[in-house]
This record gives C-alpha cells, sequence and structure tokens, in this order.
C-alpha cells in the first residue's frame, strides 16, 4: 500500500507511530524491510517532482496511518492528490541481474484558501503570495507478508492554480506475478478529502525484457525430437552458474499428474530421453531455477501430435455400470480427450445405432458421468466419438443373443395429446405404417396397444413441453404366437387331407374327436396362468421342461417360463421378473408349479444350509432359480402354499423321496406317470366331466412327447446327478431357522 500524508506548515514532524499497534506486527514488518544501505547508490529510493514543487525523501521505512479526518483550514490551502500512476521497470545491480519494481507518480493540486485569491484577481497585493507551504507525503506499500512507508517532503507556492505538478518515485520492488496494494492520503486527512488507492500486478517471465534482465527468468532452451521408440529433449543456451529442476507431468484437468518424483536436476546442457510410452498429447515439461520459489515455465510440445493423440485413445478404457436405474459411465484416460458420448441401439452384432439427438453427453474423462433419464436395457451400447471417429463401445451385456428381438419405437406426443409412432430400422426412424405393411397391420396394432398398456419397457423420456418417448417392445411372444398358428395352421392341412383320405378309419374318427373336444371347449386349462419355475441343469432338462410348457401351453394355459423371457429377465433382473409373474399368478387364482431336478433338491439344500457334499454340479446351478426360493420359501414355512403351489418331477430322473420333505405339504405329481392328476391340479375345481375324459385323452399324446424327452435326458445326465445322495434333512424348526431371507411381499 502506498500512502502520501501532507502537514501544514511549520515543522516537519517525526513519523506517527501507533502505540496500540501489536509488537507482533511491528516485528513482522522490520523484518521484511529492505536495508537500502546493502544497496549500489544506482538502487537507493529515489524521488522527483515537476513545476515549481519541491520534494526530498526524508524517511525511507516507517510505520504510518491516516489518523483522524479534521476540517479544512480557513486561511491556508491544503494539497490533495488528484490522481495516481503506477508502472514497472528495472532496478539492476548489473546488466543481466535485475529486479522488477514499481514507479509511482501522484498527481498533486490545491484545495481552499479562496478568499485570499480573491483578493489577488481584485488588484489587491497580499503580503504572502510568494510564500511556499512545506508538506510531507507518506508513500507505503502492502504485499503478503510485508508492509513498507517512505516519507517525502514536498513545499508548494501558496498562490497557483488547481494543478501543481506531480510527484514520482523510484521505485518499490514487487515480486514476479506478484501484486503490490497502494493507498495514498494526507496527514492531518481532512474531511471530504479522499486518499488514494491502486493496485499494482508485478509481471511475469514472459514480460519483454524480463529474460534479458532478470536472472530468475532465465532459463535453459528446450526442443523435442521424436524417434521411431524414444522421444529426447535437448537442453542448451544453459544460463552460466544456474542449476535447474525439470518436472515431466500430465496437465489434466483436475490436477497434474507427475510421471517421475523427484524431478530432474539439470547441471549444464544435454539430452533427455522420454519412453514413447509416456508421450501423450497433455505431456508437459516444466523447468525452474534452483531457488527459493521461482517462477516456473511450462512447455507442452506434443499437442498437436497426431501419434501422442492416438496413443492416449489406446490408453484409454469405457466403463458401464447401473447405479439407482440409471446408466452411468467412467472413460479411463492418461489426458483431456475431446470427444462426445452417444447411447446406441445394438441390433444384429455389430450393427449399433444412436438413439436420439439428444442424447449426447460431451466427454469428461477421469470422472463418472450419467445420462438422464436414460434407463438401462440390455440392448443399450456407449459410443465414444471424436471428429467423426468410434474409439469405444461399451454394452451393458455383450454377449445377448436375443438383441435382434427387441424392437425400439419412439413415440412423440403432441401438445394436443396426439401420439406417433417410429421404429428403428438399420438406423433410421420410419413411420411404423411403412416398417408395418398391410400384412402386419395386427402386429402393429398389437405393439402400440402394449406401449400405451405399459407392457413395453421406457428406455428414454424428454423434458421437453413436446413428450418423447423410447420404448423397447420384445418380439419373443409375437413370434411364438405367429409362429403357434403357423404350426398349427399346417397340422390343420394335413389333417384334413388324411380326413378326405381314411375318413373311416376309427382312430382317425378317435383323433378327430379329441381336436374336436379340444378346441370346441377352449382348451382345458383355457386361461389359467401357470409359473414353472426350476432349475436349468443342462440343456437336455431345458428341452424337457419346454415341452411340458408348450403342450400346457396348448391346453391354452398362460405360461410363464424362464427359458421363453430370457430378454424380460435381462432388462429386469431375476427378482423383479419373479416378484412379478408370482404376482400375476397369484393374483389371477393361478398356480405356480415347483418342478424338481437334482440340481433344484441341490439348490434348496444352499439354500437351507444342509450338508452337501456331491451334490452340486461343476458349474453352479443358473441363480434364477436359487432367486426363486427367496419368493416361495416364506410361503412353505408359514403353511400359506396349499392352494396355490403344485410340486412336481420326472421320476426316471429324480424318485419323489429326495424332495425336502418341507415340499410336501402340497401335492407331489410324479411325471409323466400321474399326470392326469398334475393336469387336473393345474385346471382346479371348475374341471367338469366332459373336460374330464378329453383330458384322458389328451394326456395320452402328452404323456408319449414326454416319456421319449425324459428318456434322451436321463441317458445324457451328468454323473454328479445319477449319484447324488440326499443329506439327512433338518426337521421344521431347523428349516424355519435356516431361512433367514424372506421374499418382500409384491
Amino acid at each position: 500500500m502506498i500512502s502520501v500524508m501532507t502537514y501544514g506548515t511549520g515543522t516537519v514532524p517525526s513519523c506517527q507511530w501507533i502505540p496500540e499497534m501489536q509488537v507482533w506486527v511491528l516485528a513482522l514488518i522490520l523484518l521484511h524491510l529492505p536495508s537500502t544501505c546493502l544497496l549500489p547508490e544506482t538502487l537507493v529510493d529515489s524521488v522527483t517532482c515537476t513545476q515549481d514543487l519541491r520534494c526530498r525523501l526524508l524517511a525511507g521505512d516507517g510505520l504510518c496511518t491516516q489518523g483522524k479526518a479534521v476540517p479544512l483550514p480557513e486561511r491556508d490551502p491544503v494539497l490533495v492528490l488528484r490522481g495516481m500512476e503506477t508502472r514497472t521497470m528495472l532496478r539492476c545491480w548489473e546488466e543481466w541481474d535485475c529486479i522488477p519494481c514499481v514507479q509511482v507518480m501522484l498527481h498533486l493540486g490545491l484545495l481552499g484558501a479562496e478568499q485570499d485569491r480573491r483578493s489577488v484577481q481584485a488588484g489587491g497585493q497580499s503580503s504572502r503570495h510568494n510564500e511556499f507551504l512545506q508538506t510531507h507525503i507518506w508513500l507505503s506499500v502492502q504485499t503478503y507478508p510485508s508492509f513498507r512507508c517512505v516519507l517525502v517532503e514536498v513545499w508548494f507556492p501558496r498562490e497557483h492554480n488547481s494543478s501543481l505538478g506531480s510527484l514520482q518515485f523510484d521505485c518499490f520492488p514487487v515480486a514476479l506475478s506478484g501484486e503490490l496494494h497502494i493507498a495514498a492520503f494526507t496527514t492531518p486527512s481532512y474531511e471530504s478529502v479522499p486518499g488514494l488507492e491502486h493496485t499494482h500486478h508485478g509481471p511475469n517471465c514472459d514480460w519483454r525484457n524480463a529474460k534479458d534482465a532478470i536472472r530468475l527468468c532465465q532459463v535453459p532452451r528446450l526442443e523435442v525430437f521424436t524417434g521411431a521408440e524414444e522421444a529426447v529433449l535437448q537442453v542448451w543456451d544453459f544460463p552460466a552458474r544456474q542449476h535447474f529442476h525439470l518436472w515431466l507431468y500430465l496437465n489434466q484437468t483436475r490436477e497434474h499428474k507427475g510421471l517421475e518424483d523427484p524431478p530432474k536436476l539439470l547441471t549444464g546442457p544435454g539430452n533427455v530421453s522420454i519412453p514413447l510410452s509416456m508421450v501423450f498429447p497433455c505431456l508437459c515439461l516444466q523447468i525452474w531455477p534452483k531457488a527459493e520459489d521461482p517462477p516456473r515455465t511450462d512447455l507442452c510440445p506434443f499437442v498437436r501430435d497426431t501419434d501422442a493423440l492416438a496413443r492416449a485413445w489406446a490408453k484409454s478404457h469405457l466403463e458401464l455400470s447401473i447405479s439407482d436405474e440409471t446408466l452411468s459411465l467412467f472413460l479411463s484416460a492418461p489426458c483431456d480427450l475431446p470427444g462426445e458420448l452417444v447411447p446406441c441401439w445394438k441390433m444384429d452384432p455389430p450393427a449399433c445405432y444412436p438413439l436420439h439427438s439428444k442424447l449426447r453427453l460431451a466427454l469428461t474423462p477421469n470422472e463418472l458421468q450419467e445420462f438422464p433419464r436414460l434407463r438401462p436395457h440390455p440392448n443399450l451400447c456407449v459410443q465414444v466419438r471424436s471428429n467423426g471417429s468410434i474409439y469405444h463401445q461399451s454394452c451393458l451385456q455383450e454377449d445377448f443373443p436375443g438383441s435382434h428381438l427387441w424392437l425400439l419405437l419412439w413415440e412423440t406426443v403432441s401438445n394436443q395429446g396426439h401420439s406417433s409412432f417410429r421404429v428403428l430400422e438399420e438406423g433410421s426412424w420410419v413411420p411404423i405404417a411403412q416398417a408395418f405393411n398391410a400384412r402386419n397391420r395386427i402386429l402393429r396394432e398389437v405393439l402400440v396397444k402394449d406401449m400405451k398398456s405399459g407392457k413395453c419397457v421406457q428406455v428414454w423420456s424428454s423434458e421437453d413441453s413436446e413428450v418423447e418417448v423410447l420404448w423397447a417392445c420384445s418380439l419373443e411372444k409375437y413370434r411364438r404366437t405367429y409362429c403357434g398358428l403357423a404350426w398349427m395352421a399346417a397340422l390343420l392341412g394335413i389333417f384334413s387331407i388324411l380326413l378326405v383320405l381314411v375318413l373311416k378309419k376309427e382312430t382317425l374318427k378317435g383323433w378327430l374327436r379329441i381336436l374336436k373336444e379340444d378346441y370346441s371347449s377352449g382348451g382345458t386349462l383355457r386361461g389359467r396362468p401357470v409359473l414353472i419355475l426350476y432349475s436349468p441343469d443342462n440343456g437336455d432338462f431345458e428341452r424337457l421342461v419346454g415341452i411340458l410348457a408348450a403342450a400346457l401351453a396348448r391346453l391354452q394355459a398362460s405360461v410363464s417360463l424362464e427359458l421363453w423371457s430370457r430378454g424380460q429377465l435381462g432388462a429386469l433382473g431375476p427378482m423383479q421378473w419373479l416378484h412379478a409373474q408370482r404376482h400375476r399368478v397369484l393374483k389371477g387364482g393361478g398356480a405356480i408349479v415347483l418342478l424338481f431336478s437334482p440340481g433344484a433338491v441341490a439348490g434348496c439344500a444352499e439354500w437351507l444350509g444342509w450338508e452337501k457334499k456331491g451334490m452340486m454340479p461343476p458349474d453352479r446351478p443358473d441363480s434364477t432359480f436359487l432367486a426363486s426360493l427367496n419368493c416361495v420359501m416364506p410361503d412353505f414355512l408359514a403353511g400359506k402354499a396349499r392352494g396355490h403351489y403344485t410340486v412336481a418331477c420326472f421320476e426316471e430322473l429324480l424318485p419323489a423321496t429326495e424332495i425336502p420333505g418341507l415340499f410336501h405339504s402340497v401335492p407331489v405329481y410324479q411325471l409323466p406317470s400321474q399326470l392326469f392328476g398334475f393336469l387336473s391340479a393345474l385346471a382346479g375345481p371348475r374341471l367338469g366331466r366332459e373336460q374330464r375324459s378329453s383330458l384322458r385323452r389328451q394326456v395320452v399324446w402328452i404323456g408319449k412327447s414326454l416319456e421319449r424327452a425324459v428318456e434322451e435326458c436321463r441317458l445324457k445326465m451328468p454323473s454328479w446327478q445319477q449319484t447324488s445322495q440326499l443329506p439327512s434333512q433338518p426337521g421344521d424348526a431347523q428349516m424355519k431357522e435356516a431361512s433367514g431371507c424372506p421374499c418382500a411381499e409384491s
């Protein structure tokens, strides 16, 4: 801070030291006061004045304060400060060894003594018109952590116009890139006469005079040459009698990541080798003199190096994750790479098409990013794009065989509430009427109905005035429906031909009677919801379960099966899918079938915490069945299973005696020998006499198809299933104690 004080006429008072200032403040000031007696004559502070002013420097250091303001004198004019200017100069010991300093110029003027001035203008003569008045000016600067004041004596004529001239002080040292806080005022300070304040910013080493004159700004010249295996930093034009530190770092937004610790010490010219594996666009070099708090010079020579940019992309890695039903991603990279994140919809590999122009995120490496309102789905991937190129693509489920069975639709709702739909086909959005022609009109209507009823999965929605929603609809159930209809039509054609050829055959008449009863009655299990829970021990057992489920579907039961719902399972997760299906079946008065196999018994033993050596397969059974135990076990333990659950097994693959006793609280059926009782239990009490008669005939062909599939599965059964022995089963009390993971009610 620069402070200027003026005194009235008379003797010059000494510096006014403030008695209430703390001793530690004074000690801090004195500690940082420069010792002018140690400087050459050319480095001593000086002061000059212009025009009729006379000035001299009285005190180089002191403690000054503005004090309390007093009224203006009635007769004598007072010195006032009109303005302040500062500029950076050099103070040198030798031509090449200088420091920056601040030159301060104060513009001065007069205020007051109007009565004397009017008398002189009227022709009178004042006895004091040639008299000079004496004033003193304090100049002080403040910069962390020092404070300094200087005192200047000024003589000025009594009679003069408002502008007297200027006072120039040379000069206050300033640190490189530092600040000086400057203030000017008069003492005593007068009312309505404010002081002056100014902040001067010191130069850095880019100042035009710095590198040639300021020693701390003199650094060696650095040049970089890139070879086939390494980059070479050439250090030359080394300043005499100096040592320097060299630091290599990666210039990232969040931080400067150093590549070596401690920095290299350079004592002379030479070469520094840098492996190419460390050469990225953000690789920078920092060099500074071996001194206390010196300025540092940075050089980033690889910013526009295309090979370095490609190397940085090769070192980057994209990771996707799901957090609170939100798609999150993290790109780890050595540099702040330019680009954008684009979510896309995977169909037939390797095709992945961008979802929407509004779904874009500017890439921020090494920071977790999220797509607002974008819900996870197995078909979703994220691409990292830059300058028209795709550098990364990561998917929620890389190997998703059913990806082509999901259809992406774009719904737009206008302000009037009207909806229009488009379908993503080979990277283009086409109107739904164009995508589904007249032949597929029924499928188009079913898709729109499913979207409006919420049966499709909402992938994304906008927040604009015009609502936009992306829907993902599974085509698996439509494909099964149309394949089933085509199969039934083909069978009907074959049977019609056989009817014409052998109309009088009694056997054919019997089959025709079965078909007539089946379709005229609407199906024995018409509309009955059935959920089959099983352990997918192997592919042959899953085929056997599929045959049983298909037979129930031909009896017009509404069957839910993991094998048919893999896509929905991938989107929702096992627990959510199981909760939804269980709630649907129980609400519709249907039945949940627990189909036991050696793998299912092993899963129950694991869930209940029994000793089960030799029971588990080499690979752990699918976790979906283990998850289903969390939903069904509480009902069995609480005695609420009867009337809602049915237990079954294939007798050639697993004896009914090996099913844990906990599940014998409901009827247990061995298939296919007890197939009629099993189907009657699924049909419920509404089964009439005619329907029971029809069901007996249907059991014949269903049983034969199951017998063939069971035999094939038995021959291919793994050794661990054939030799497994059920361990001793605990009692009911022990079972309840073992079950500590109840299923939350849907």
